[in-house]
């Protein structure tokens, strides 16, 4: 398939998403007026990470022959820890257990309240206070396995394969030209190995090129993995590229050499009354630089989504909700235009967001590093 039509069918997919998640939206509303469309909401849905990986939306109606659609999701296992470690397969199984999922957060109903108090549907709980109904005393720890962090092991698995299947390749065709998917992967590869690792490490590149090619592919797989519309925006999670950021951080201090500690320390060369100074701000540039790099990944990926779903978005608004078909028609051409242009320029930023976090992860370390003996 052409990378237009790939563009095309996943434009119509995250309209079709949108238009779907909207009129579910509206088959709650209890009174037969439609609910205005809320792009804010639908949004930050889509952003957010969630417990349920939801996929469609199927036409139907209820008992009055009012049209409804019935959501197809994944509804992932909750795990949670409170006095005790507890399992459950779904929101029944869990009010049995005496807590209520609610807005993606788990709450410990207070003694006293029913569970016939708490309304149901598709799944999910609705009209849920959690100021008068939850306990307050009661810490709920949540471990349970989101949306994200499932399609974090999924791209895992991938670049498993994948990577797998390149050793293979080059252990059967050792001295061969490459072929097939060992063609594909080879020049991003050695561009990683070469025109980063050992440009910024030298003679300690090998070490550290195992990392910086599993860092540079995990974050590109993700971020394509991410554009796909029934998918969520995995690098788009702060908690995710804080985690990759911490991961850096830790790799660059503990190869920090003697000199990079002494900088740190007492820095060389200034005058005494100014060292506590600089020390100061040399520790805090420590945590500034992950922090840094967590925040640019996150901006730059959240961003794309953002513009994406706001375009598609103005489709709704302008159709006042399906009232104003003119109106919808009127935009759509330029919706369409806009978001096919962010929608590839995306898969630009995917993989550059990939390179500078890997590149200033060489660069971190090759600075840690660092000697007084590599100046001469």
């Amino acid at each position: 398939m052409s990378i237009q039509k790939t563009l095309i069918l996943s434009l119509l997919c995250l309209i079709g998403t949108a238009f779907a998640q909207t009129n579910h939206t509206n088959s709650e509303t209890p009174s037969e007026q439609k609910e205005e469309f809320n792009p804010s909401e639908t949004i930050v849905h889509h952003i957010l990470d969630t417990h349920d990986w939801h996929l469609t939306d199927i036409p139907g109606k209820d008992e009055n022959g009012n049209r409804i659609y019935h959501p197809v999701a994944l509804h992932l296992p909750w795990f949670f820890y409170d006095q005790g470690f507890h399992f459950a397969s779904g929101t029944e199984a869990l009010l049995e257990k005496g807590y209520v999922p609610y807005h993606d957060h788990l709450y410990k109903l207070k003694p006293g309240v029913s569970t016939e108090e708490i309304h149901i549907a598709h799944g999910q709980v609705e009209h849920f206070d959690p100021e008068t109904m939850a306990d307050s005393d009661a810490h709920v720890i949540d471990l349970s396995v989101t949306k994200a962090s499932l399609q974090m092991m999924i791209v895992g698995l991938l670049l498993l394969w994948v990577f797998i299947s390149i050793a293979k390749a080059y252990q059967k065709r050792d001295g061969q030209a490459p072929k097939g998917i060992q063609s594909l992967f080879e020049p991003i590869i050695l561009f990683v190995r070469d025109d980063i690792a050992k440009e910024y490490l030298g003679e300690k590149a090998d070490k550290y090129t195992p990392y910086l090619l599993s860092l540079f592919f995990f974050i590109w797989f993700s971020n394509m993995f991410g554009l796909l519309p029934i998918n969520s925006n995995i690098m788009g999670n702060i908690s995710v590229t804080g985690a990759l950021a911490v991961l850096s951080f830790i790799l660059v201090q503990a190869n920090g050499s003697k000199d990079y500690w002494r900088h740190i320390i007492a820095m060389p060369g200034v005058p005494v009354a100014i060292v506590p100074l600089m020390t100061i701000i040399e520790i805090i540039s420590l945590f500034v630089k992950p922090f840094a790099l967590a925040i640019r990944l996150f901006a730059n990926i959240s961003a794309g989504h953002f513009m994406i779903l706001s375009l598609v978005s103005l489709i709704f608004i302008m159709g006042k909700n399906g009232e104003s078909v003119g109106g919808a028609l009127g935009i759509m051409p330029i919706t369409v235009l806009f978001t096919l242009a962010i929608f590839s320029l995306e898969m630009i930023v995917a993989i550059i967001q990939a390179y500078i976090f890997t590149l200033l992860t060489a660069v971190f370390i090759g600075m840690a590093r660092e000697t007084h003996d590599d100046h001469h």
